[in-house]
Order: structure tokens, then C-alpha cells, then sequence
């Protein structure tokens, strides 16, 4: 897991980057290296433009211990104590899980994960109703 402090402009360039190095390295095509580049640049300049600034954490993760990697994990920690300022509609059509979570004295965290869609595993043959 790696954390990157959010402070300025520089800072948001380079935790894109960062990002777009893992989910190449992971196995994301083009298209999602993208998205996640994209994803992970516009949170960073969400922290920017607030006083309180905040970090976010970019990691790979495996649906199983012990399997290959094949998703990314990006955590958005804005040190914000008062309301929530983070709107998350727009994240959710570009991961496939987003979570927000708020306190007072930690501020919000915003988690989102996007996996690399795996071939279909069939273990057994699929049958039309009546063909068992």
C-alpha cells in the first residue's frame, strides 16, 4: 500500500501516475487505466481545493488470500471534521464498489475498488430446464 499526501497540483499528477503504474501492472486494459487515472486524479484535486487538504492510499487487492491481484483499492481521506463536503454519485458509475464513511473526528474516507472482469468459470455444464 502506498500513501500519498494530497497538497498540490504536483501531488495529484503523481498519485495519478501512480495509479495508472498498478492497474497496469495488474493487467487493466488501456480504456480502464484510464478511467482509473481519471477516478483517482479528479479525488485528488477534490483535496486540493479544500483547506484541510487530506492523503489517499492506492493499493492491489485479490478477491481471495493467496490469489493473483486483479483490482485496484483507492482510499480518499479528506481531514475535513465538519459535514461531509465529498459528493460520490459520480464515482459509482466508474468503480464497481464505493463506500463513504464519515466521523467527526477523522473526517471522510471514501473507498472505491475496481476489478479486472475475469472469463466466466463453468464447473458444470449449463442445462436448459428439463435437460438434467
Amino acid at each position: 500500500m502506498e500513501m500519498l499526501h494530497i497538497r498540490e497540483k504536483a501531488d495529484a499528477i503523481r498519485a495519478r501516475q501512480r495509479g495508472r503504474d498498478i492497474a497496469k501492472a495488474i493487467g487493466f486494459s488501456l480504456v480502464d487505466q484510464t478511467v482509473i487515472a481519471y477516478t483517482i486524479s479528479e479525488l485528488a484535486l477534490k483535496l486540493i481545493s479544500f483547506s484541510e487538504k487530506g492523503h489517499m492510499t492506492i493499493r492491489q487487492i485479490s478477491p481471495c488470500k493467496g490469489e493473483p491481484a486483479s483490482g485496484i483499492e483507492i482510499r480518499l481521506f479528506d481531514h475535513f471534521r465538519g459535514p461531509s463536503r465529498m459528493n460520490i454519485q459520480w464515482l459509482e458509475k466508474l468503480a464497481d464498489d464505493v463506500e463513504l464513511s464519515h466521523d467527526q473526528l477523522r473526517g471522510t474516507m471514501i473507498t472505491l475498488r475496481k476489478w479486472i472482469l475475469s472469463p466466466l468459470r463453468v464447473d458444470s455444464p449449463n442445462c436448459a430446464a428439463g435437460e438434467e
